[in-house]
């Protein structure tokens, strides 16, 4: 039986007849010498060790099955893994394109501050990273499997491990497919996976990313108000001072003039940072004005009485029922001027002015409203001569009474600029009409509003606060005389002269004003009625919020607290899918799992293990070791140049098949 062992055994040559044939360096290890002098002892005659070989046999034979089995198990494990990490990049992005079709991420909201935007794209950047790190992994290894196990050129075994070094790496392989075409498909794909890799890294940082939008917010904030308190004294504000403001308000910005609009007065809401609306309280003044019937309203002067006369008070006037009469002392304006002190007559909300400038009516409005006005002259003595005498010259002119009244609104206020925008109710706009007769207020003509008027002994003079600023306010130091007397002297105000100017009226003043020549008749036109109501209107609101803006230590009023809600356009973050770099990443996985299904195919059928489990410099040292071919070929290589190398690698080899035999 020996004899017949020993027929069985294949003992080839040692030497290096066939180039194509690789055979191992040197004599068989000592465990296989071993195996076979047991297995050789175990059939000679007379041996009494059959239960130790049997018992050798068996675990040997049970070690190589179990570790052949652990190999197909790792295989089988690698192989599962690729596929699944690959369809599972594939399939998140599938959800990613369904979520953005549908827009449902937008609802998820982040805080105002934006404070995730840094994280989120790290993360992410991060998880790709990782991500495709370990699909680079698990596909080089089951690559370098499959080429390990087949049969192949030595240049090309080399190429498919070197394109796996890096993109740039991958990409000279490519290059140096000119002179070998064995492998250009895997360069081919190795590149092509790579570069997908790259485009999942730099697509990564942007296919979440959190997007502005903004929400509208209601806040409480607190409301400064601009008109007058139930408890504020109007008759006894510093109406001096308040009135030498008002003119310059048209200097200051707008910004400055927050709480005024116009005729409208609005709450200027304290809430820093806020932006948006808000919705306040305001008022806005309305003026109507008319001229005044001389039958209702006249002064009767008499000559050489040191500017005498007789008023004359009708009952639509003075809300009795008989007309009232009284001397009274009465300067008229110069020519192309207002005067405000008449309006004592008119009880209720009511403030009259005397101009003397020509108004654009008819024959016969004109006729019955123009008051027949004296202008005394004299000229100025230059010497000792007797006094000269007084000339007297007719100087026309008309009342205009304006009824005022205030409307209660809703303003909505931009809080960034303060600024009013719209009103609730909207103020109604009378189109431009001409000039008409004055009609009395509708209804009491009492002012029931702040201070009511006080009315003297004699029961016709009504003082109130509307024409306390015109006839009380700051004056203009130069006077207007017609003689040399001073009861002949006019003083204008300065907010007579602002209102003159708006009217279009407009007035200088110096010394030579102090005695102007004879009146010779109005030589300017009055505006429009529409004009002329607007400003007066404007006029009562800017004086309201300069009182309110001095404060009572300052001689105006105190504003009153309120609150309001504010609505504010908020700035939050959403998180937003962007298409294009999430068209770029699904497109980059199907090809990744398409290449690994090809790179990797038929891995997990094969049952035999491949010599060595990884192609680095130890790997090729032993291998060179192990197969006198190799180390042959090398030695014949006297040139370390790639192309010599690569020329020289031009050289099927089995690897599997040559290290098993």
């Amino acid at each position: 039986m020996f004899s017949s062992l020993l027929s069985n055994v294949n003992t080839k040559p040692q030497g290096n007849h066939d180039p194509i044939s690789l055979q191992p360096i040197g004599n068989i290890s000592s465990s296989s010498a071993h195996d076979e002098r047991t297995l050789t002892n175990a059939h000679l005659p007379g041996s009494n060790t059959s239960p130790t070989l049997v018992s050798a046999i068996t675990d040997f034979l049970n070690s190589s099955l179990s570790t052949q089995k652990s190999h197909k198990s790792t295989k089988s494990v690698s192989v599962f893994l690729c596929m699944s990490m690959h369809g599972f990049l594939v399939l998140l992005h599938l959800v990613l394109l369904a979520l953005s079709i549908s827009g449902v991420e937008h609802r998820l909201v982040t805080s105002e501050n934006g404070a995730w935007m840094p994280p989120l794209g790290a993360s992410t950047q991060a998880f790709y990273t990782l991500y495709s790190a370990i699909l680079v992994y698990l596909v080089q290894r089951l690559t370098l499997y499959r080429n390990l196990i087949q049969r192949q050129q030595l240049t090309i075994l080399h190429d498919n491990v070197n394109a796996w070094s890096g993109l740039g790496s991958a990409l000279q392989c490519l290059w140096q497919q000119s002179s070998t075409t064995g492998s250009l498909w895997w360069i081919t794909s190795i590149t092509t996976y790579l570069g997908c890799v790259f485009a999942l890294h730099v697509a990564s940082s942007s296919i979440l990313q959190l997007q502005t939008f903004s929400e509208t917010t209601n806040i409480s904030a607190t409301t400064l108000s601009h008109w007058p308190g139930p408890n504020v004294d109007m008759m006894g504000l510093q109406w001096h001072t308040i009135s030498a403001i008002v003119p310059s308000l048209g200097h200051f910005t707008s910004s400055l003039n927050a709480g005024l609009g116009g005729a409208t007065l609005y709450d200027s809401v304290q809430a820093d940072g806020a932006t948006g609306n808000a919705t306040v309280e305001a008022t806005t003044f309305r003026a109507e004005c008319g001229l005044v019937r001389n039958s209702e309203l006249s002064y009767i002067p008499k000559l050489n009485a040191n500017q005498f006369g007789d008023n004359v008070v009708g009952p639509q006037v003075s809300g009795l029922e008989q007309t009232r009469k009284w001397q009274s002392r009465l300067v008229p304006p110069y020519q192309d001027r207002l005067s405000s002190d008449y309006s004592t007559n008119f009880p209720g909300p009511t403030i009259a002015f005397l101009i003397s400038a020509s108004i654009d009516v008819d024959d016969s409005l004109r006729s019955a409203t123009v008051q027949h006005m004296n202008w005394e002259y004299q000229q100025v003595v230059l010497s000792d001569s007797p006094q000269t005498p007084i000339i007297s010259t007719v100087l026309d002119a008309h009342y205009i009474a304006c009824n005022i009244y205030v409307e209660h609104q809703k303003a909505t206020v931009d809080m960034e600029t303060d600024q009013l925008l719209a009103l609730l109710p909207p103020p109604v706009l009378s189109p431009p009409s001409n000039w008409k007769a004055w009609t009395a207020p509708k209804g009491n003509n009492t002012w029931d509003i702040w201070s009511p008027p006080a009315i003297d002994q004699w029961n016709h003079i009504h003082n109130k606060w509307l024409i306390y600023p015109f006839r009380s306010g700051a004056a203009h130091p130069v006077k207007t005389c017609m003689t040399q007397s001073q009861a002949t002297c006019h003083g204008i105000s300065l907010l007579e002269l602002y209102f003159m100017k708006e009217i279009g009226l407009d007035v200088v003043l110096d010394e030579q004003a102090s005695r102007p020549p004879p009146p010779s008749g109005p030589k300017k036109v009055l505006c429009s009625r529409h004009q002329f109501e607007s400003s007066l209107a404007k006029i009562f609101a800017s004086l309201l919020w300069t009182g309110a803006k001095l404060g009572s230590d300052a001689g105006g009023f105190d504003r009153t607290l309120g609150s309001t809600v504010v609505s504010r356009q908020v700035t939050k973050w959403h998180l937003s899918i962007n298409s294009w770099p999430l068209a770029v990443a699904l497109t980059a996985s199907l090809i990744m799992l398409a290449l690994s299904i090809w790179m990797s195919g038929g891995i997990h059928r094969q049952k035999s293990r491949p010599p060595i489990d990884s192609a680095g410099v130890l790997q090729i040292i032993w291998l060179t070791n192990r197969l006198r071919v190799l180390k042959d070929l090398m030695n014949e290589v006297d040139d370390p140049r790639e192309d010599v190398l690569r020329s020289a690698g031009v050289l099927e080899v089995d690897l599997l098949q040559e290290l098993n035999s």
